[in-house]
């Protein structure tokens, strides 16, 4: 969650609806977190609509956290990046890793 508890608006609100990364965890635990809705943009079109929702930034957290330690087959590893692990480019890719893994504190993990 970014330093503003609020999620939605033109961008972040159609990023929300549109893309649904992890099974639409985020909009989902918006839904349970929220303490205020709003529509913005009402008097023009539907078009330019953005649905806004302020969130409780401790209950986000904590309904988060829950959602996610309690995910069956996820493996939740708690540390600082301290580097990437990257592939060799491809050919036809110069220039273009993919990160492979991660470096923490503490030891290499693969992704």
């Amino acid at each position: 969650m970014s330093c503003n508890p609020s999620f939605g608006g033109i961008g972040k609100g159609h990023l929300m609806r549109e893309v649904d990364a992890l099974d639409g965890l985020c909009s989902r635990i918006c839904d349970q977190s929220g303490v205020h809705y709003k529509v913005l943009n009402r008097r023009k079109g539907p078009a330019v609509w953005g649905l806004r929702a302020q969130i409780d930034r401790k209950l986000y957290k904590q309904n988060m956290q829950k959602e996610i330690l309690n995910t069956p087959l996820l493996t939740v590893q708690e540390g600082a990046v301290e580097d990437l692990i990257l592939t060799e480019p491809e050919p036809e890719h110069t220039g273009k890793c993919r990160v492979s893994g991660v470096v923490l504190g503490w030891s290499a993990v693969a992704l």
